[in-house]
């Protein structure tokens, strides 16, 4: 160590005299690390500042990137499931609507006034809807607002007076409860206004396409002294058969020849008087039903007769009247003295035959020795199931 220091002070004096004597300048190359480097190691000097980043090479390979993400991706819309709303329901009461008055099947007066009482159950004071109809006619269609506390509702109103017949009373509360009776309506027959009745034929009876069909009744103050019987179907708005008859007052019977492409179904038998529904006019209704020909049901035997029968001893009576799809289109009479029993002495007896439209008729002659008093009339026609029969008491007089 000691010899390196030596070398070294004295290659200190000789290079200043060299340089101050001018001769030629001399490169001196540059140091190296050679021996310096290796002989005194480097101290690096401590500093507070961070390490200068070496930037990245430039370099022409791609380098694959990620999509930006969107902002459904960083705040995705949850999925919500709807939950029904689940409503309350309340059970509607059980509604009962009664009628007290009238009474079932009583006669109500077309044209007069009548009283209606009732009551519903539980108390409402909703409206009921009170209406009275006669075969297609309405003769009393009203609301009524029952008492919020009892449940009783009344009320008095005029019939109209167009139409007499079989009645239908009926109050309903909505769709929740009605109540129906029969009430027939009929025309007074103690006034001076126009009075027309039927009492033929009876409710529910059959008319036969292609056959006649009877009718009878009353009337009183026709207007124009006439009146015009029919069959009239649709809900008894039109006629399929009609014939008019020119009476001012008095008992009457007639018929109509029924088409025979009549479709089978409910009908109606009407008798009326004036211009058919115009102000005025007078309309007397029974509900019938219709039937084809061929039907196994459209078996008729009737009598045509009005009012009572009376024989008399020595003389003819003539009997008419329809027989539809009886055997042999016979009809047997037998008119035989009544008794108790129903086994009395035969009086006189015949047969008549229909035609094609359905019409018999007979002349019944009374003996000049037969009984007199109480009698009985047995109409009939065919045998076992086919069996029909009309049973009359009748007065054989002297």
């Amino acid at each position: 160590m000691k010899k390196r220091w030596l070398l070294f002070v004295c290659l200190s004096l000789i290079l200043p005299g060299l340089a101050a004597c001018g001769g030629s300048p001399t490169s001196v190359p540059e140091p190296t690390n050679t021996a310096v480097s290796q002989t005194i190691p480097l101290t690096e000097t401590a500093t507070d500042e961070p390490p200068t980043a070496v930037p990245a090479t430039a370099t022409t390979e791609s380098v694959p990137t990620e999509a930006a993400p969107t902002e459904a991706a960083l705040f995705p819309t949850p999925e919500v499931t709807a939950t029904p709303t689940i409503t309350p329901t309340v059970a509607m009461p059980d509604y009962t609507v009664t009628i007290v008055e009238p009474a079932p099947a009583t006669t109500l007066l077309a044209g007069r006034e009548v009283t209606f009482r009732g009551e519903v159950q539980p108390a409402t004071t909703d409206p009921l809807t009170l209406t009275l109809t006669v075969g297609s006619f309405t003769a009393v269609s009203i609301q009524i607002t029952p008492d919020g506390t009892s449940g009783s509702w009344e009320l008095t109103t005029t019939l109209a007076d167009a139409a007499s017949g079989p009645g239908l009373l009926t109050v309903q509360l909505g769709d929740l409860a009605q109540a129906e009776q029969p009430n027939p309506v009929a025309f007074d027959s103690t006034t001076d206004e126009p009075y027309i009745s039927l009492a033929r034929p009876v409710e529910g009876e059959t008319a036969v396409a292609g056959y006649a069909f009877f009718m009878q009744g009353d009337s009183r103050n026709l207007i124009g002294d006439a009146f015009t019987i029919g069959v009239q179907i649709d809900n008894c708005t039109n006629f399929i058969a009609a014939q008019k008859i020119s009476l001012t007052s008095g008992s009457w019977y007639g018929y109509v020849i029924l088409p025979q492409n009549t479709v089978p179904g409910p009908a109606c038998a009407v008798a009326y008087t004036g211009e058919f529904g115009e102000d005025g006019w007078r309309e007397a209704i029974i509900p019938i039903q219709l039937r084809a020909n061929d039907d196994p049901q459209a078996v008729v035997l009737n009598l045509g007769n009005p009012g009572e029968l009376t024989f008399n001893l020595g003389q003819d009576t003539n009997l008419f009247g329809v027989a539809i799809n009886v055997p042999e289109n016979a009809v047997d009479i037998m008119l035989e003295l009544d008794a108790v029993s129903g086994d009395g002495p035969l009086i006189t007896s015949g047969k008549a035959f229909a035609d094609h439209f359905g019409f018999w008729s007979i002349d019944l002659d009374v003996p000049d020795d037969a009984p007199t008093g109480s009698a009985l009339l047995t109409i009939s026609a065919g045998e076992g199931d086919n069996y029909q029969e009309i049973r009359l008491p009748v007065t054989v007089s002297p």
